[in-house]
């Protein structure tokens, strides 16, 4: 574990300082799991995200090389 330090607003402070004596938690910790929920969100917006695109293109009749290199036709290099 990586030791680090923040600022943070009075009020902010606060609410931590209260919470930590209502569920016998070390600021520290409540920081962490915030930190962590909000990590969790992230990957579970994105993994949701990908769920809803996958398979897509699978009623789609088409060759994906032929695809790719119509669609790269205006990238070419001479």
């Amino acid at each position: 574990m990586k030791r680090t330090q923040i600022y943070l607003d009075e009020t902010t402070y606060r609410y931590l300082k209260r919470e930590s004596l209502i569920r016998k938690k070390t600021m520290s910790e409540l920081i962490r799991e915030a930190i962590k929920e909000k990590m969790l969100n992230k990957k579970r917006k994105i993994l949701s995200s990908l769920e809803e695109i996958i398979g897509i293109w699978k009623d789609k009749d088409i060759e994906p090389e032929n695809f790719l290199q119509k669609v790269r036709e205006d990238r070419q290099i001479w």
